[in-house]
């Protein structure tokens, strides 16, 4: 108990010490340690991701959900909807499988959760299909 004031104290001191340097500007030094013709470094530009074509944010209207339950003699399959928004009842949507349209399904509910029912209209859904806007 009696050694908690001197460390606490010590780890203030050594928190609230800092370092200041003799100039508030850096200098250009070369190998000798010398700065050359005097001159002070230029303000640094901040670094930035080289310019893309694509976006670096998906935008929050996109919908993608994934097939995680099939029931082929009823013709419906559950989507679970984990990273998107929700489908609004009876809206149609598109199955993707390899990147290749599989099937279209209407959105018929229940809603649980992240989880929505929907009844397939067109083609063939498996577990595992990728379900997104038309």
């Amino acid at each position: 108990m009696w050694f908690r004031t001197p460390i606490s104290i010590f780890a203030a001191a050594l928190v609230l010490a800092g370092c200041k340097s003799s100039d508030s500007e850096p200098q250009f030094k070369s190998a000798t340690g010398k700065n050359p013709a005097g001159r002070k470094a230029a303000a640094t530009a901040p670094v930035t991701a080289p310019a893309t074509n694509k976006p670096a944010v998906r935008p929050a209207s996109v919908l993608n959900g994934r097939v995680i339950a099939v029931k082929e003699p009823l013709r419906f399959v559950i989507v679970d909807f984990l990273n998107s928004r929700m489908p609004k009842l009876d809206q149609q949507l598109s199955v993707y499988r390899l990147d290749q349209k599989v099937a279209e399904i209407k959105v018929s509910g229940p809603y649980l959760g992240t989880t929505v029912a929907a009844d397939v209209t067109a083609g063939e859904a498996l577990e595992g299909d990728l379900v997104r806007d038309r």
